[in-house]
């Protein structure tokens, strides 16, 4: 066993520890788990405590409103750009497949429709400092898994910024030579369309085929300014690729997301003097596009497409989409209705990748080399990403549940970016003897209890105000709005609560009324037709109502109304039953709907008495309780009451801790106005 086997790397660790639910973190479980291991130098060596984004600004949706930034990197299929796919793919398919971007050149023929609300929200909660959505139930990011799922982009070969040599340097000045004639055309530059068109027409040759991988390059991978041409600097991988040659396109592709979130989120937090001039960026922002509708069900389209046998995942969502609401977004965003892993669930048609196991399963020695189980690999690595014309840090570790599994504490990850050839280093596992661990399906991934107190004391809430936010005018301004919109999002929930506590009161109510009319015990006399009811005296008033409904019930009947009060005979006895159930349900519901409120009443006043049945025998005065069956159901009532004042003292307690947040935040702006004079 040589030196380099001998130094086996560990990228998952299993041990056991005290484990919560992230909907539940109140009961932990002791477990065997499961975590990334993103350690690159010894464990004394680490600060202390990791990243806290506590202090992390999130852009309020006031800026996000106002915002102008322009996707130019969103690419969608030029017009012919799928019949030159077709042209192409039965010479040079299988050689897309060996250099891993035949999945990634099928999606470049998907219309992926823009929705800015989800993308700009998302932005408002990135952190460019861990390359992560912070949201309040915990971290996400778009992964190299991803990348690799969605977008079609392989993660294992060479780096992007590799050189030629030998014969590919002879391909690369062809091709240069080539494109420098366009600059000599009416538009000055190598036009994406132009360029098309003139490069179909040619016989499937190898210099129509990099001049093919040029454009795909130039406008769905890699695009940058000018906008809409064929880039130079991009040959010598258009170069590489026509050879069969397996390049990390997924690593650059992140990257160059990685970086233009960044700009996105610091153009929204910045201060409005900052913006005349709409923010332009360049990333294939189509990819966080999907990204949103595989993790977030609330935010897909209506429509899905069915999956043909052989294509790509994102075929799902081609030519789909929905215009949504910011405030939609924002909600959706905080809640914790969050798709960790969706790849792991079977989709028709859909061939998953061999490294989506059914059962859990350690992978080590010869098995670590298998292709595909290596990019996994390559997916839980911390390192650089390089990109063209970038370098942005990688941390699988913050997001761990995104790969099925266990969320610990993440440890800090130096940088390593000076050089992109040390960059690479830090990235690329080729060589590497690397062990792991594949998570089943069925994993439920949780959080460690450490992690659970670690991140409420980072993200307490969206509501929770900065406090540095004090330097301008403008960022008390966002502090006042923020406080506004909790302050209503407060007195909203606070009516919310008071409805539930009413509701629940009319529902007890209404089904104590409706028990005691169907139990019987208010009868109909056979002897006279009289109508009584058993366990009630009628008042004048509603002897009343009893005789109003019974001239009513005898017109609809088509019977002549007559002066007799209720409970005299009546002469015709088809109609006379129909006439008493009328009258009961028209006197009884009123009267005992009235007599179980005050018992109700009564019972909640001297809560202190004990059972139910003890109520009943010491019942007030005037409430004529005789038949057994009436006291069984009292009681049963009476007990559920019991549950039911517990739950409103549960709703009150909730309500008053709404208003007692709300009388906080006031008192908050007001100190930051006092500190906003001071300093003026």
């Amino acid at each position: 066993m040589d030196e380099q086997q001998e130094e086996e790397i560990f990228l998952v660790v299993e041990r056991e520890a005290e484990m919560v639910s992230s909907s539940d973190p109140l009961i932990p479980i002791k477990r065997a788990a499961w975590f990334l291991d993103a350690k690159p130098v010894p464990v004394q060596e680490l600060p202390r405590y990791p990243f806290s984004p506590m202090m992390h600004v999130n852009a309020s949706p006031v800026h996000l409103r106002e915002s102008k930034v322009l996707f130019r990197g969103w690419g969608s299929p030029l017009r012919k750009w799928g019949e030159w796919v077709d042209k192409l793919r039965p010479i040079y398919g299988d050689l897309w497949k060996k250099s891993g971007i035949l999945d990634a050149i099928s999606v470049s023929t998907y219309k992926i429709k823009k929705d800015y609300a989800s993308v700009l929200g998302l932005a408002g909660v990135w952190c460019g400092e861990t390359n992560t959505f912070l949201f309040p139930w915990g971290e996400a990011t778009v992964t190299l898994e991803d990348t690799m799922v969605l977008g079609g982009f392989p993660v294992l070969g060479e780096p992007v910024r590799g050189s030629l040599t030998g014969e590919l340097v002879e391909i690369e000045q062809k091709m240069v030579k080539e494109h420098r004639t366009f600059n000599r055309s009416t538009s000055k530059k190598a036009d994406q369309s132009a360029w098309m068109k003139h490069y179909m027409e040619r016989e499937g040759d190898e210099l129509e085929h990099t001049a093919f991988l040029a454009l795909w390059l130039s406008r769905f991978v890699f695009p940058g300014p000018p906008v809409k041409t064929v880039k130079q600097h991009l040959l010598p991988i258009a170069v590489r690729l026509g050879r069969g040659m397996r390049i990390a396109l997924a690593p650059a592709v992140l990257a160059s997301l990685y970086r233009d979130m960044s700009a996105i989120k610091d153009y929204l937090v910045a201060d409005n003097s900052q913006k005349a001039e709409p923010l332009v960026v360049w990333a294939p922002f189509n990819l966080l596009q999907l990204w949103v509708w595989e993790h977030f069900l609330t935010l897909r389209p209506e429509k899905q497409n069915l999956i043909a046998n052989g294509e790509p995942r994102a075929a799902r969502w081609h030519d789909v989409g929905r215009k949504l609401d910011l405030s939609f977004v924002g909600s959706a965003l905080e809640s914790s209705e969050f798709l960790w892993h969706p790849y792991m669930a079977r989709l028709e048609n859909w061939s998953r990748p061999s490294f989506y196991k059914d059962i859990g399963v350690w992978i080590c020695g010869d098995a670590s080399k298998d292709e595909e189980l290596r990019s996994f690999a390559q997916c839980l690595r911390a390192a650089e990403l390089v990109g063209v014309d970038c370098i942005e840090h990688y941390l699988p570790h913050r997001v761990a549940m995104q790969f099925g599994f266990d969320q610990d504490l993440p440890c800090h990850v130096p940088r390593s970016n000076a050089m992109w050839e040390a960059a690479w280093e830090t990235y690329d596992v080729t060589s590497k003897n690397i062990a792991f661990y594949v998570p089943a399906p069925p994993f439920k991934s949780d959080i460690t209890r450490q992690y659970s107190i670690w991140w409420k004391q980072c993200m307490p809430s969206y509501s929770k105000l900065v406090e540095n936010d004090t330097q301008t005018q403008g960022s008390l301004e966002d502090i006042k709005w923020q406080s506004k919109v909790v302050a209503e999002k407060n007195m909203k929930r606070i009516q919310t609560l008071t409805s539930i506590k009413k509701r629940k009161l009319q529902e007890f109510y209404d089904a104590m009324i409706s028990d005691h009319l169907l139990s019987g015990n208010n009868y109909v006399s056979g002897d006279d037709d009289s109508v009584e009811s058993q366990n009630f005296q009628l008042s004048a008033a509603e002897t009343e109502k009893q005789n109003i409904c019974s001239t009513k019930q005898k017109e609809h009947m088509g019977l002549k109304p007559s002066n007799d009060r209720v409970g005299k005979g009546t002469h015709n006895p088809v109609a006379s039953q129909s006439i008493k159930s009328e009258i009961c349900e028209a006197t009884i519901s009123t009267s005992l709907e009235n007599e179980y409120k005050v018992m109700m009443e009564d019972f909640d006043q001297r809560n202190g008495w004990g059972s139910a049945y003890d109520y009943i025998v010491l019942s007030p005065p005037g409430m004529n309780i005789t038949s057994q069956e009436a006291k069984l159901k009292l009681e049963q009532a009476l007990e559920k009451r019991i549950m039911m004042k517990a739950e409103e003292s549960e709703l009150e307690m909730q309500i008053k801790v709404l208003k007692e947040e709300i009388t906080a935040i006031e008192a908050r702006v007001m100190d930051l106005e006092s500190v906003a004079e001071v300093q003026s």
